[in-house]
């Protein structure tokens, strides 16, 4: 599975290599903080060196699938997701919200406030608290640097420099003043970082980072006034289908079993008071309704 991401990824290499004053949906691919390449802790990364890593890593996931051309979409994504954002933790992140147009089961975040879900994700769910639980638990992530905390283990975390130095170089190429050997270091660190994104997603985080995820977003669910319970439908719809289908294999070899997932929430809902909420179906269906009348 990782080899066949890393083939899907491949060609977001030359963008990352060439991506100086870029911007994809208003981000910036070729920003990076000029700290230079040394050894940090999740705890030593700013918060704009953070949205700076984490642009070059959705600038790597946007690569591997078309963005979806539907604005109203896009818009209301957003939308759902803004106002989940600010009931966590961290509401003053410059937080943006993407769908990529694949059939593939998904949703992935990326440090400093970047979450992308997939329009398969969008065809699985039924109500807007069902999209507002998938998004919970990415801004979670978010929230908790569990990807920042995944590069520290694995000693990548240094990457946040590394990008800083790449696109300095960039620039230096092209302005025509770079030589061959930066030419060759913008491409060892564009690789470097293809492949621990690659990695990352492939493999995914720990079990206990995605248990925390998932109670995290019971809790922001229900702050924004949604049903809290719509966490443990989306893990049910989840669960109920298989694990041999190719859009589901990313997805379930990067997780837990939604079984054990729904198992853990249970502390969670008896550790709030769970009122009943919103699911706010109709809204939801109208926006999926116009996409599908403009495909």
């Amino acid at each position: 599975m990782m080899k066949t991401l890393k083939v899907i990824l491949c060609s977001c290499l030359l963008v990352l290599v060439s991506c100086k004053g870029m911007v994809i949906n208003g981000i910036d691919l070729g920003r990076a903080v000029d700290i230079g390449s040394k050894a940090l802790s999740s705890n030593d990364v700013s918060e704009e060196d953070e949205r700076n890593m984490g642009a070059q890593m959705a600038a790597i996931v946007l690569g591997s699938a078309p963005y979806h051309k539907n604005v109203s979409l896009q818009n209301y994504v957003n939308r759902v997701g803004f106002w989940v954002a600010l009931q966590s933790e961290r509401p003053h992140l410059a937080w943006q919200f993407a769908v990529v147009d694949t059939s593939a089961v998904n949703a992935f975040a990326m440090p400093g406030g970047y979450v992308v879900v997939t329009s398969g994700m969008l065809d699985l769910l039924s109500t807007e608290a069902e999209l507002a639980a998938v998004l919970a638990h990415e801004i979670a992530h978010v929230n908790r640097k569990h990807y920042l905390k995944a590069m520290e283990k694995s000693r990548s975390l240094s990457l946040v420099g590394d990008v800083a130095m790449f696109a300095g170089d960039v620039y230096q190429t092209k302005k025509g003043s770079s030589s061959d050997t930066d030419f060759y270091r913008n491409k060892v660190v564009a690789e470097k970082l293809l492949n621990t994104t690659s990695e990352l997603y492939s493999k995914g985080l720990e079990r206990g980072d995605e248990f925390e995820a998932d109670s995290h977003a019971v809790t922001l669910v229900a702050r924004a006034g949604y049903d809290p319970y719509a966490v443990a439908h989306v893990l049910q719809k989840l669960g109920s289908l298989s694990a041999d289908d190719s859009d589901l294999q990313l997805l379930f070899n990067s997780h837990p079993a939604p079984d054990d997932r729904i198992r853990s929430i249970r502390k969670t809902y008896q550790q709030i008071d769970v009122e009943s909420g919103k699911l706010v179906e109709q809204r939801f269906d109208t926006v999926m309704a116009q996409v599908k009348l403009s495909d």
